[in-house]
């Protein structure tokens, strides 16, 4: 299925409960808890699960056992405009608490519609994740690590992305020194093998509460496809050593990794389908080994379902590189390409796909 189809059929059921819930500003929801904050957190959790709607809450778009309803609703606190303590007292249990909330719609639907895209699609592009700014030059180091995994376990777990996490990763890449960054990215490239970066930072302004700065940017040609700047909803002391107030700003930056990576991921999405809209097909980077017959090569390329256009990059005896754009899916792709190498005459040859990246190898010494 394309992505604009899956796209439409998606905000098809997005906008049919939307509609549904349209006239409804605010719903009573109560909930329980062994104290006040719990039973809090049920009530808001009940009213984004009431606005959702039961069109939504009986629909079967799962990946991996991932509900997009219950990943919206477990993060509900977000969704919530407002609302008012109608009820509240200690049970016998513990404590129960009754609200009036308004729901923000809009926002809900829009992050549904995304979050339901992304777990649908195969071949996500894959990002690197680091620190930047001058957040991860301070003390301690080991806090911004921290945050960078959060980003990187969200666009990993949450939304299926291949993600190269930096900090974990630096190791295997000895060849890179220093502090990662956009130039670095893009110059490694051939070893490190993205096509995007995710660069997360945390501003400290004076007399402010902290911000979440978050960039994705494409290497190949350093356009920025998403940004969004979020203030830190827990107050930070800015008072003490800058260790301890950066400290600090990374702790109550941990519960905004989630709301910036969605709203990054929808632009890189958004990004991706007008890419394909205007007709340029998504960027892959082939690599071609051994292959004694590289004309023959690029005339079956040329006849792959899906095909835009192509450059070869580099060209030297029998390896070729080429930069290739295609409508298709990277899974599809793959196994496009590998068929029609076969139905060529290669009958024995390596391939690896690491995601926008395919790779082959000839292993047939008897030709075409």
């Amino acid at each position: 299925m394309s992505l604009t189809k899956l796209y439409l059929q998606v905000v098809a059921i997005s906008l049919a409960v939307l509609l549904a819930a349209a006239t409804a500003f605010a719903v009573e929801a109560t909930g329980e808890g062994i104290d006040r904050q719990q039973a809090l957190n049920s009530a808001l959790r009940t009213a984004v699960e009431m606005q959702i709607g039961t069109a939504v809450a009986s629909d079967s778009i799962v990946d991996s056992g991932v509900l997009v309803r219950d990943e919206i609703a477990s993060h509900s606190k977000g969704y919530v405009a407002s609302y008012k303590v109608l009820q509240e007292g200690a049970t016998a249990d513990g404590y129960a608490i009754t609200i009036d909330a308004v729901v923000d719609s809009e926002l809900m639907y829009s992050d549904y519609t995304t979050l339901a895209i992304l777990q649908k699609m195969s071949g996500l592009p894959r990002l690197l994740i680091f620190g930047s700014g001058a957040g991860f030059d301070s003390v301690p180091p080991e806090s911004m690590k921290e945050l960078v995994h959060d980003v990187s376990r969200t666009f990993r777990e949450k939304f299926q992305f291949e993600v190269i996490d930096w900090p974990m990763a630096r190791a295997r890449y000895s060849e890179i020194e220093g502090s990662m960054n956009l130039k670095k990215a893009a110059k490694y490239n051939g070893l490190i093998k993205a096509e995007y970066v995710v660069a997360v930072d945390l501003e400290l302004p004076r007399n402010a509460n902290p911000v979440m700065h978050m960039t994705c940017v494409r290497i190949s040609d350093g356009l920025k496809v998403g940004e969004v700047r979020r203030p830190l909803e827990q107050y930070v002391s800015l008072s003490g050593k800058p260790s301890e107030v950066y400290r600090r700003a990374v702790e109550a930056a941990k519960p905004e990794t989630y709301w910036a990576s969605v709203r990054v991921a929808r632009e890189l999405l958004q990004n991706m389908e007008s890419e394909l809209d205007r007709g340029k097909g998504f960027r892959y980077s082939l690599t071609f080994l051994g292959f004694p017959e590289l004309p023959s090569v690029c005339t079956t390329l040329e006849e792959v379902p899906g095909f835009v256009r192509k450059e070869i990059t580099r060209q030297n005896g029998m390896n070729m590189e080429v930069t290739y754009w295609s409508t298709l899916r990277a899974e599809n792709l793959f196994k496009r390409i590998s068929t029609a190498l076969k139905n060529e005459g290669v009958v024995k040859f390596q391939s690896r796909m690491e995601g926008r990246n395919m790779r082959f190898r000839w292993q047939n010494p008897e030709g075409f």
